[in-house]
């Protein structure tokens, strides 16, 4: 996503207004960064509309409205939304971020949370709050038992409001988060978003969180995306990248969908916008734009948010929107049939008399920038404006965009924002639960979750009874019992007997359920037990059941549960690390460090991952010359480049520096690195990394050709 590719002081010497853009080096053919092409389409300057003039730029879907929430002054460069029990709006402010072309104090502490709250109950916001004002580029919160967890680059903080003035009064950090950040905001956690078994879910991570006693844990988890998370009313994750829609997977439920691969992405990357698309990064190339001036693909895709159990009705049930800040669109893409027996979507786009075709949600106000969306506790769509001309980060900004944003004073205008809301016409708003057993059977999935979290996080161990009922009643909604068997283990309260009645239930997500959960009520959660093996079989059998159900059931009775942990490497310890303290040592904190600095990029079997990054198996770059390896962790790589003579391909040219780590961290990664996968090396040390550092001072990443005199 080069939207939000923040970082990397890359400040050159100008000798001329376009001279040495960092986003420059990525080019090959440097005389395409002259085209004026945008002058074609788009040769004015582009206006600040009032909040009132760019609520009247949109097109949305018939059916629905478009009503303006909050905007400047209450809230300024807003990038996500969330809510607190009371129906009380927070949002995050990004607001040090590309201030001018230079992405001059980026770093500075002044990005805030904001509390906006209706007061006079008309549906606009009209009174806002500083909960903290001192973040380093706020990435997400998440509402936590006794008070609120923060993201910023580098740290997690738990933020608690003593005093109910809806302001921080204590603010302790709990672990280093995001870290990448500080250089690279594009490919940094965050995310913190809370789903069914319990765990908070992020993006750009190898791990998840969980908020237990007053402290928070960590496990190893798949790594996903790289802007934002969503779940939906069965457990499953969404995120996606800058150049995809979506991606969707039910690791949860032990990946029992899709049946042949891992997840589940767009039948397109086409995007229909309302307007000529100039003003990104590489639009002077052939073939990005079309004939009328919009682009073909995307190409900056942000957040996105899922409607499953919202307000918008049974036909868009499962349908994913997701934020294109660059096109000034919000697309949707819509279940092809019913889960879980599709694995298809359908990307949802609508008939236009100038356009011909167009998104869900298109406005012509160029400044219009959808970075993020939420479904909130009234079940209708929230999509989060940052509102700004420039939304490239100056380590990417070429040329061609740097002078058509000065050109058309894109760089103007900076603090301002918008959030709206996307509301069906035949909208009825839901009762709030009045307490948490009626939150449990909420008809909106905003209000389960939450109630879920308030039970396991809270210890409620006096509503266990209650709960336990509502796991096996049957005129229940099946949901409200997935919830309540949650709940339960959540507790670590989930009785085998609930396991035992809600195995053959009439509901197949019910049963499936109880077969997840059955090693986690005889307190194996790894293990499928054999008491229940007898059942699982049967129900393999079941012609009538749904095939997800039969084809999971037959599994766990013939081979128990699939490995569940996802570890941060795949292979065993090598002999010869295990014969050496000190390269076992180095090794072991290696390998922490890489899962959550590298691997959601390189992945944790080191092969990397499609459009992000190569694979670090046996490579020439990791087994060759250390002085290499040291000069591109410390300083990144531009590219293209070779691995073992041939040309890596579908990867971005870029490998972002980590000068910013500790000189012995990246040692202790490049030795795990060197050592794990196949690799063989030898132990690499902190001091080596230091001379290095010494030697070469660089603001620029090395390109392969440069790095090469380093062997």
């Amino acid at each position: 996503m080069k939207f939000l590719s923040f970082t990397f002081s890359c400040i050159f010497l100008f000798t001329s207004f376009l001279i040495a853009q960092e986003g420059d080096k990525k080019e090959k053919n440097l005389s395409l960064l002259d085209s004026l092409n945008w002058r074609e389409w788009s040769p004015g300057v582009v206006p600040l509309f009032t909040p009132e003039e760019s609520l009247s730029k949109f097109k949305v879907a018939s059916g629905f409205r478009v009503e303006l929430v909050a905007a400047e002054p209450l809230v300024k460069d807003p990038v996500f939304v969330n809510w607190d029990d009371q129906g009380r709006m927070w949002v995050g402010e990004f607001r040090t971020y590309m201030k001018d072309l230079d992405g001059t104090g980026e770093n500075e502490r002044s990005s805030r949370v904001m509390v906006l709250e209706d007061t006079d109950g008309d549906g606009r916001m009209d009174k806002s709050t500083a909960f903290v004002d001192d973040m380093i580029n706020v990435r997400s919160i998440a509402f936590v038992e006794g008070g609120v967890l923060v993201v910023e680059s580098g740290a997690i903080w738990f933020c608690q409001d003593d005093d109910d003035d809806l302001r921080c009064d204590q603010k302790t950090k709990l672990m280093d988060f995001a870290t990448a950040a500080y250089d690279n905001i594009e490919h940094a956690e965050n995310g913190l978003s809370y789903s069914l078994d319990n765990w908070m879910y992020n993006s750009k991570s190898s791990r998840k969180l969980a908020w237990r006693d007053g402290k928070l844990e960590e496990s190893p988890a798949d790594p996903r995306g790289q802007w934002g998370m969503a779940t939906d009313a069965y457990g499953r994750l969404y995120y996606n990248s800058n150049s995809n829609w979506f991606q969707v997977d039910w690791g949860m439920y032990d990946r029992a969908w899709p049946v042949a691969k891992k997840a589940v992405g767009p039948p397109t990357k086409e995007v229909f916008a309302i307007r000529p698309n100039t003003a990104l990064n590489r639009n002077y190339r052939a073939g990005n734009l079309l004939e009328d001036g919009r682009v073909k693909k995307v190409t900056t895709i942000s957040g996105l948010a899922v409607h499953s159990h919202g307000a918008f009705g049974k036909e868009w049930e499962g349908a994913i929107f997701s934020m294109s800040p660059g096109t000034n669109t919000v697309g949707a893409f819509l279940p092809v049939g019913s889960f879980p027996d599709s694995e298809q979507y359908r990307h949802q786009t609508y008939p236009d008399p100038i356009w011909k075709k167009r998104e869900f949600l298109a406005s012509t106000d160029e400044r219009f920038r959808p970075v993020n969306g939420a479904f909130g506790p009234d079940g209708c769509l929230y999509v989060v404006d940052f509102h700004r001309g420039v939304i490239q980060h100056k380590r990417f900004l070429t040329s061609y965009l740097r002078r058509q944003s000065a050109e058309r004073e894109l760089d103007k205008h900076i603090g301002h924002g918008r959030i709206y809301r996307i509301v069906p016409d035949d909208y009825k708003p839901a009762a709030k639960p009045a307490d948490l057993i009626a939150g449990l059977s909420h008809e909106h999935l905003w209000w389960r979750l939450r109630s879920q979290q308030s039970i396991v996080e809270g210890r409620r161990l006096d509503v266990v009874d209650s709960i336990r009922q509502l796991a096996t009643k049957e005129n229940e909604s099946p949901f409200a019992r997935v919830h309540a068997m949650w709940a339960l283990e959540g507790l670590g309260k989930l009785d085998p007997g609930i396991i035992k009645e809600n195995l053959q239930d009439d509901h197949w997500f019910v049963s499936l359920t109880a077969l997840r959960l059955a090693g986690e009520s005889q307190g194996k959660d790894s293990v499928f037990p054999d008491i229940y093996k007898p059942t699982a079989q049967e129900i393999s059998k079941g012609k009538t059941l749904p095939s997800v159900l039969t084809r999971y059931a037959g599994k766990v009775f013939a081979n128990g549960y699939p490995k569940r942990s996802a570890d941060v490497y795949v292979d065993k310890v090598a002999s010869w690390v295990k014969q050496d303290k000190a390269l076992m040592a180095s090794y072991q904190k290696g390998r922490d460090l890489y899962g959550t600095s590298c691997g959601a990029c390189h992945q944790p079997h080191g092969r990397g991952l499609e459009n992000m990054a190569p694979t670090l198996v046996k490579s020439d770059w990791v087994n060759g010359s250390i002085s290499r390896l040291i000069g591109v962790a410390v300083h990144g790589l531009s590219g293209p480049i070779k691995v073992n003579g041939v040309p890596v391909k579908n990867v971005p040219p870029i490998m972002p520096p980590h000068s910013y780590m500790k000189d012995e961290q990246l040692a202790d990664i490049l030795t795990y690195v060197r050592n794990a996968w196949g690799n063989r090396g030898e132990l690499v040390q902190s001091d080596q990394v230091s001379k290095y550092k010494a030697a070469y001072e660089r603001l620029l990443p090395w390109t392969e050709e440069e790095i090469k005199a380093l062997d």
